[in-house]
């Protein structure tokens, strides 16, 4: 029975509008509130799945600090900015949010009471610490060096599993002088972003966007709606306000993302028909259509298009950079950056990897699945999630080890010396 198991996981049914999906939601946890208490017996963790972000505050109006709630469509339209924006994020980031690498932890550990954030740093041998969940229940990523540790503080890790971690002797020496080599200012830099198919969220996405970027960024619209639709689709028929952006300036273009000629010349229908070519943009976004959806296409055929346009952005870049370094030669031309695509199906993987594509998509469904599970073993990992998927926590970055080591005066450094340098950055 409910009363008797560890945890519940309320799916969305996906046969339903969002809407009526997240109603039909509300009502499960108002069901699953009125089991609480019932002879005595407390309900167990709740967690539930909604369509929605706009409807997430319903669950906090008829059972506050009851039920966790994953937003699914918003949450793997943040994971795949970040990847989309950072080459290789992806598989770093599969790898946290599975059961497959490393995951999050929450353990409290006496010994390291009164000590600061910088000096538990070295103490875990096969776990990195990341954060600190308070005695009252606030979680802190990636904290300051000198947040003392309380009583009944845990200690927010990566580690392999809960019990393949333990605190060490507290031998390495942490307060040694460690210099980092000269560190460039790391300045926001104007980007160039395209998105091609649509989202039912798409407003929602461009606004989070919107925070990561510098300003003068442009996000290019690629996909078969009409400028005019487009419009009050962002509006969500008169739901939600225009779209008020302070970064980003919002280039619209009609074209089939399967149609190499379309891809080709790439022309947008207002900025004064500005122009565009696929080895220019910084980020490429290839989005599982909802258009095509909605329209009938499998979950096997969303996908295949989704390949299909992957492979001809490929080729047309690889065309395009041939002809730029014949032309330039070889120590001018920059590599185009690769694209990620939106996954929906497992077995896509495998086709990805037969020919070379392996980093470059998002299995958003198999995410949603394992951040779930996740939840469900520890609801504090939510608000960890929450973070480090919004621009205004802390987030998740592939480095160069040149911003640690002096690649010229030193070719041996331990992880824990790397550490200790990154924490003078007051990074993890």
């Amino acid at each position: 029975s409910v009363l008797t198991a560890r945890s519940v996981i309320v799916l969305s049914p996906e046969s339903l509008s969002p809407d009526e999906a997240d109603a039909n939601q509300v009502r499960q946890v108002m069901a699953l509130k009125a089991l609480d208490g019932v002879n005595g017996n407390e309900c167990p963790p709740v967690v539930v799945e909604v369509q929605d972000v706009d409807n997430s505050e319903l669950f906090t109006l008829v059972a506050p600090d009851f039920a966790e709630v994953i937003v699914a469509h918003d949450l793997i339209g943040r994971f795949m900015l970040e990847c989309a924006r950072y080459p290789g994020l992806a598989c770093v980031l599969e790898s946290m949010m599975g059961f497959e690498g490393s995951e999050f932890y929450f353990e409290e550990w006496p010994e390291l009471k009164g000590k600061s954030f910088l000096d538990i740093t070295c103490r875990f041998d096969d776990a990195v610490p990341i954060g600190i969940k308070s005695n009252s229940g606030e979680v802190f990523i990636n904290p300051k060096n000198d947040h003392i540790i309380q009583e009944g503080d845990k200690i927010l890790v990566l580690a392999e599993d809960n019990d393949t971690y333990e605190v060490n002797d507290g031998s390495y020496e942490t307060n040694k002088k460690i210099e980092s080599p000269p560190a460039a200012e790391d300045a926001k830099q104007v980007e160039k972003i395209m998105f091609l198919g649509w989202r039912r969220d798409m407003a929602d996405l461009i606004t989070q966007l919107d925070g990561y970027v510098a300003k003068g960024s442009e996000l290019w619209l690629f996909n078969t709606v009409p400028v005019e639709e487009r419009n009050e689709l962002l509006k969500d028929q008169g739901h939600k306000s225009e779209l008020k952006l302070d970064n980003l300036l919002v280039y619209n273009v009609v074209g089939n993302p399967l149609i190499r000629r379309d891809l080709s010349r790439i022309v947008s229908v207002d900025h004064d028909g500005e122009t565009v070519s696929l080895d220019e943009v910084d980020s490429i976004l290839i989005l599982a259509d909802s258009v095509s959806i909605e329209n009938g296409a499998t979950v096997m055929s969303c996908d295949s298009r989704s390949l299909s346009t992957l492979l001809i952005i490929q080729d047309i870049q690889k065309r395009l950079y041939d002809e730029k370094k014949e032309a330039l030669g070889s120590s001018t031309s920059i590599k185009p950056v690769s694209p990620i695509t939106e996954i929906l199906d497992s077995r896509t993987r495998s086709l990805l990897d037969v020919v070379s594509c392996g980093s470059a998509y998002v299995m958003s469904n198999q995410i949603i699945s394992s951040v779930i599970a996740q939840v469900s073993e520890d609801r504090d990992i939510n608000a960890v999630l929450r973070e480090l998927l919004t621009a205004e926590g802390s987030e998740t970055y592939i480095r160069s080890v040149s911003k640690f080591v002096d690649l010229k005066k030193e070719d041996k450094m331990s992880f824990w010396d790397i550490a200790l340098r990154a924490r003078q950055h007051r990074e993890v």
